[in-house]
């Protein structure tokens, strides 16, 4: 049985690695190059999780680790794939949790500032230590990342096809 979301996920992360090799230019190219490269990077991660779910034949698209767990569960299976990216996310300092933080940032057009904080200004700062710091987009940053998901998913399958 051929899985759908294999081909997704090799082309996303392709088309990465081609965003991220391109030419340097005027720093707005720059930083749509890079922002392009974070989308497919992101794109890749949820056609994984899609991946999994048809392996495991969940008959559902994830929209995330946890989802996936639980559906695994809730079909009485086991998911340790789920479990390993579950542990990651909850890592602050790691790749997939500092992709996470990047990939939520770039659909933030606030400014920073949260609805529950337009009253008035702290006197101390808050800073939530529990997530990922959301780091600075660069090309280096994004070659590390797009190598980490590229050796989990051939990791992660590997584990698949040996059951």
């Amino acid at each position: 049985m051929s899985n759908p979301y294999t081909g997704a996920v090799a082309s996303a992360l392709r088309k990465s690695q081609l965003l991220l090799e391109g030419e340097g230019g005027p720093a707005l190219r720059q930083a749509a190059v890079q922002e392009g490269a974070m989308v497919q990077l992101w794109r890749a991660y949820r056609a994984f999780l899609c991946e999994l779910a048809f392996q495991l034949q969940l008959g559902c698209e994830p929209e995330s680790a946890s989802e996936l767990k639980e559906r695994a569960v809730a079909r009485g299976m086991a998911c340790a794939e789920a479990v390993e990216l579950l542990e990651l996310l909850g890592d602050p300092g790691s790749w997939l949790s500092q992709l996470q933080a990047a990939w939520l940032q770039l659909w933030k057009f606030s400014g920073g500032r949260s609805e529950g904080n337009r009253g008035g200004d702290n006197l101390i700062p808050l800073q939530n230590l529990s997530t990922a710091e959301i780091p600075v987009l660069n090309e280096e940053l994004l070659q590390t990342w797009r190598g980490a998901l590229e050796e989990l998913v051939r990791r992660q399958r590997a584990h698949m096809e040996e059951w």
